[in-house]
């Protein structure tokens, strides 16, 4: 499969940007370590409104991709933000680098109001965080050069979808950025989940991570209907600035679960905790705005029995929903590994035996999720 992956070049007063830079890291790893089965090629687009359109229709041209990822950057975001759509409209609140700055100017006359991604964006931020890196949906591309590129991209005749990365800098901090978002704190510090300031290298791995999820078709737009299939294991992974025996005891520690365990959105409790092997307990979610409840109209409930308990180190449990839908039937192995690093540890939890109600793209941002405010809790 060839994917085109485009960046920006620099603007406004600023020497790089993160777009760009991140791209062109992914293009030379990925030149030095081929993946099977996945043709990247690259490019980058001005950021000049007469001329964007025409660049990328030039590469489309050039390359015949088979899908397209466009990479722009935002100065007030602090995570890796694949966008939902893209608006007809272009509204600059500063000039371009040509100089131009349209105000209420429609993209495509003729075209729709709103274009949505050929991607499934939930799905490119359960990729993202799964190698670690704070990442979500965005449903707000602006109306800078960004939206104006993600709107012709969602035209396109193969997959096109757009992501925002962090303003990162390799000296300084963004000086522009506040034109995809009103009102953004430009420069603010942009942190991973470890607690270390994001470096163009990380935006390369999010980005290759998203890439990938392309190319294996979990990003697909009906990608989410997957069912429980053979082989299939839900994952994901942060580092957090914590050691392992902290860690390992916030995944025993009732009143710590339910604080950090219960993913965006959900509150939790935990009942009847037994923290050993053969034990274990029951946890209730309960959902502000409930999508697809397994138990109550607005509630997951699940039995949590401990299968292995290994100090510092691992902790593997199934779990059965309390569930009288057959499709969220069955028990779910789940697998909490823990690996002392550098900056700490690096925890990644992995399920097997996903229940065929579950679409992996949302298990996966849903432990995603956990993980993020596991490292909250811990570094708070």
């Amino acid at each position: 499969m060839k994917i085109l992956l485009t960046g920006f070049e620099p603007f406004g007063g600023d020497a790089e940007n993160a777009s760009r830079a991140a791209v062109q890291l992914l293009a030379d790893a990925w030149a030095a370590d081929l993946q099977p089965g996945i043709d990247l090629v690259t490019g980058t687009l001005p950021v000049v409104f007469a001329t964007a359109g025409p660049a990328l229709e030039a590469l489309v041209a050039q390359h015949a991709p088979d899908a397209v990822l466009a990479v722009g950057e935002a100065g007030g975001r602090t995570a890796i933000t694949p966008e939902r759509w893209a608006v007809n409209e272009d509204d600059a609140r500063i000039p371009d680098n040509a100089g131009d700055q349209p105000r209420g100017t429609a993209i495509d006359p003729d075209g729709p109001a709103r274009r949505a991604s050929g991607f499934d964006a939930d799905a490119l931020v359960s990729a993202i965080l799964q190698v670690g890196l704070p990442a979500d949906a965005s449903d707000d591309a602006g109306r800078f050069l960004c939206n104006h590129v993600a709107y012709l991209v969602a035209g396109l005749e193969v997959p096109g979808g757009f992501v925002h990365v962090p303003a990162v800098r390799s000296h300084g901090v963004a000086t522009v950025g506040a034109e995809t978002d009103p009102g953004s704190a430009v420069g603010a510090p942009v942190l991973t989940h470890a607690g270390r300031a994001l470096t163009f290298d990380d935006l390369a791995l999010g980005l290759a991570a998203a890439v990938r999820a392309i190319a294996a078709g979990r990003a697909h737009p009906d990608a989410s209907t997957s069912t429980r299939e053979l082989g299939r294991i839900d994952r994901a992974s942060t580092v957090i600035a914590a050691d392992a025996a902290t860690i390992y005891r916030a995944l025993l520690d009732p009143l710590a679960l339910a604080i950090w365990l219960p993913p965006v959105g959900a509150t939790g409790e935990i009942e009847q905790m037994d923290a050993r092997v053969g034990g274990g307990f029951r946890l209730v979610l309960r959902f502000a705005d409930p999508v697809d409840p397994k138990t109550t109209p607005d509630s997951d409930a699940s039995l949590v029995r401990f299968m292995e308990l290994v100090p510092g180190q691992r902790v593997v449990q199934s779990v059965a929903f309390e569930s009288s839908q057959e499709r969220f039937g069955g028990e779910m192995l789940l697998r909490w590994q823990l690996e002392p690093v550098a900056a700490g540890t690096r925890v990644t939890v992995s399920a097997a035996d996903v229940p065929a109600g579950i679409s992996q793209s949302d298990h996966e941002l849903g432990l995603g999720s956990s993980l993020a405010n596991l490292a909250r809790y811990l570094e708070r």
